[in-house]
């Protein structure tokens, strides 16, 4: 269920970053919702498919990027093994983590594609791609993380609803 339940959230969330969000870019810095929709997934506790939405945003992001195939794959699945990792070990404060791995993702997301333009040929300067692009994106993405995180609360919670031992 939770795995179709990725197709409902993630393609409604693609077409928004792709119809309405690329239409509005701060300097030439660009969204991506479904990076905080997988880090959101990822950081709530009961959630059992942080991967397999990884997988999913992934391909969908290769599927409608410009990108050599499998960099949005491999940069996803790098953001859910790094949020997986500080879930386990410093689990207090979720929305700060949240905060923090939204800069962290992006910046991971960001270098990797930057490196594989480079290899494929683009000849691109960090500190204009820096500037430009990335420091505008991670404004963007910390804007869009709040109500990205609460949503994907109130999913976890319609998709694993807790089970109450009391009785009236």
């Amino acid at each position: 269920m939770t795995i179709f339940a990725a197709f409902l959230v993630l393609i409604p969330l693609l077409m928004i970053q792709m119809g309405i969000l690329s239409n509005l870019p701060l300097l030439q810095g660009y969204p991506d919702i479904i990076l905080l929709a997988i880090l959101a997934w990822s950081l709530k506790p009961e959630v059992r498919t942080a991967w397999q939405w990884g997988i999913i945003g992934g391909l969908l992001m290769t599927w409608v990027s410009a990108l050599p195939v499998g960099v949005y794959l491999l940069c996803y699945l790098l953001v859910v093994a790094i949020a997986q990792f500080i879930r386990r070990v410093v689990w207090r404060l979720p929305f700060l983590i949240m905060l923090v791995m939204t800069i962290l993702g992006t910046l991971l997301t960001y270098s990797i594609s930057l490196l594989a333009l480079q290899l494929s040929g683009r000849n691109l300067s960090f500190g204009v791609t820096f500037g430009l692009i990335f420091v505008p994106s991670v404004l963007y993405n910390l804007l869009l993380a709040v109500p990205i995180y609460a949503l994907m609360g109130e999913i976890a919670k319609w998709l694993y609803p807790v089970v109450s031992t009391y009785e009236s």
